[in-house]
């Protein structure tokens, strides 16, 4: 497991295999092939997530294209498209966006995201 501390700023690119915990800040892209991504509630992320499993508590802004789930927490302020088999908005999170429902897990590998106009 990787924990993004909350005074570290990432701008790029981050690639990994394994779960991600931010609680720093990232913009940029987020590739992860297993493991699940934690953003967390003091977190501030901008970037584009492909992965299998990704849990908002924080603010996220960007497009997620998830191979099993999305869970966006009470505390978690998203703006973007979500894309995943199973979505789940708990009451109090805050969400601006579009949501697409995939079935297969192979829809919600590492393709672009539409998003509305």
């Amino acid at each position: 497991m990787t924990t993004i501390g909350a005074s570290l700023v990432i701008t790029g690119e981050v690639t990994s295999r394994e779960d991600i915990t931010i609680h720093g800040r990232i913009k940029g892209q987020i590739s992860m092939e297993e493991g699940g991504l934690l953003v967390g509630p003091s977190a501030d992320v901008e970037a584009d997530v492909h992965g299998a499993r990704v849990t908002i508590h924080g603010t996220f802004a960007g497009d997620i294209a998830a191979a099993e789930r999305v869970e966006l927490t009470p505390t978690a302020n998203v703006k973007g498209t979500l894309l995943a088999p199973v979505v789940l908005l708990q009451e109090g999170a805050m969400f601006n966006g579009a949501i697409e429902i995939e079935r297969s897990a192979k829809a919600a590998g590492p393709r672009r995201l539409a998003t509305a106009v």
